[in-house]
């Protein structure tokens, strides 16, 4: 499970809120600092306008303590590297699969690995093979 960065507990001002945030807090000490933060807890009142100012400084403190250690940037890098995968997977499944006869092989195979009749690496390197790749992950043949 992901653990907040900054945990808000609005309407702080009811029944229940000191418990719960003795909770967070003994939760929260089993958990070792990421990148020298650990996660603070602001409680708000948000219809008073109680506590606005201590979650802005909270923000304020995490983005400073993110920037500094080199986070944000890691963060940026990973999701432009997931977002680049995404589109060549995109682009070499349209360039493999070429249109609705690529797309009637496909359902043939995976019409033949679902009876078992074809193991799906053998099917993956079927496809691969009429699209004139290699199946062993090197370059076209020709």
């Amino acid at each position: 499970m992901e653990i907040a960065d900054i945990f808000v507990l609005n309407k702080s001002d009811h029944q229940g809120a000191d418990r719960l945030e003795q909770q967070l807090h003994a939760m929260l000490s089993l958990v070792m600092p990421r990148d020298g933060w650990r996660p603070a807890v602001v409680r708000t009142v948000a219809t008073e306008n109680k506590g606005i100012d201590a979650l802005a400084e909270a923000i304020d403190r995490f983005r400073k303590n993110f920037e500094a250690s080199g986070e944000r940037q890691r963060k940026h890098v990973q999701h432009w590297k997931l977002r680049l995968i995404e589109l060549l997977e995109s682009r070499l499944l349209q360039r493999v699969l070429g249109g609705t006869a690529g797309e009637a092989k496909l359902a043939a195979l995976a019409a033949e690995v679902a009876e078992r009749k074809k193991d799906p690496f053998a099917a993956v390197n079927e496809i691969l093979a009429a699209s004139g790749l290699r199946p062993d992950g090197g370059g076209s043949d020709a």
